[in-house]
């Protein structure tokens, strides 16, 4: 990995030069890709924020930065500034680089951007597409065997082993690959400890509700049994995470 720093009439671009070219604002635009012929579609078919992309022939996510909670009608887009290495693209492209160098479970970050607007900024990620669906996506096909959930649960106590917290860990988070490969993405809001403490139980506790969340919202999706759960909790301890 080349991480490299451009700057342009204010706006910051972070990108892997050993990966992709110097990217100009077109590779953050959705109609600057579709322009450009790179843009490849939108998650779930839909036309959400974030949209799926080609970029120097990798397979690519951009992702914009949105407010959630009771100031998305206030805020929506927008951050205060605080810092280029406060930022949110930046402090995640750096920690998924540094976890991925280390070969854990994430993907790679391609690109981000940030752009200063007054006294707050609007950001955006692009990182590498990884050929898997969502938790969610399988559970809504069916149940999945204890050997998944165990492998489920291994991913998140590496990443617990390493320090990661996951504020955020839900089952649209964890991305499932035909080849029983388990990632997880959106680390936003994730950061590094360096010590342990009672967050590892609490991201496990985050993911259960999100669990519950979906079988309870989403008729289509079945339950979530206590043996689904004892296996994946089988996995994390067999991870032996602090």
């Amino acid at each position: 990995m080349q991480p490299q720093h451009t700057r342009r009439h204010g706006t910051h671009i972070l990108y892997d030069a050993d990966r992709i070219p110097e990217p100009d604002d077109g590779l953050f635009q959705p109609a600057g890709l579709a322009r450009s012929g790179r843009l490849t579609g939108h998650p779930d078919g839909g036309r959400g924020s974030a949209c799926f992309l080609e970029e120097a022939g990798i397979p690519a996510v951009l992702r914009p930065y949105r407010r959630g909670g009771l100031f998305a009608p206030l805020l929506g887009d927008r951050y205060a500034r605080l810092g280029l290495r406060a930022a949110r693209p930046w402090r995640e492209w750096w920690l998924l680089a540094a976890l991925h160098g280390e070969g854990l479970p994430v993907p790679a970050p391609l690109a981000a951007r940030i752009r200063p607007m007054g006294i707050c900024y609007r950001g955006e990620i692009v990182i590498e597409r990884l050929d898997a669906e969502t938790l969610t996506e399988a559970l809504r096909r069916g149940p999945l065997p204890p050997g998944r959930w165990r492998a489920i649960g291994a991913c998140i106590g590496r990443l617990h082993q390493r320090g990661l917290d996951h504020a955020d860990l839900n089952a649209h988070n964890i991305l499932l690959a035909e080849d029983g490969g388990v990632h997880v993405i959106d680390l936003d809001r994730a950061r590094l400890r360096g010590r342990p403490g009672g967050w590892p139980r609490r991201n496990l506790a985050r993911l259960r509700r999100s669990l519950a969340k979906l079988a309870d919202s989403k008729p289509a999706f079945g339950p979530v049994t206590a043996d689904d759960l004892a296996a994946l909790e089988a996995g994390w301890e067999a991870s032996d995470p602090t």
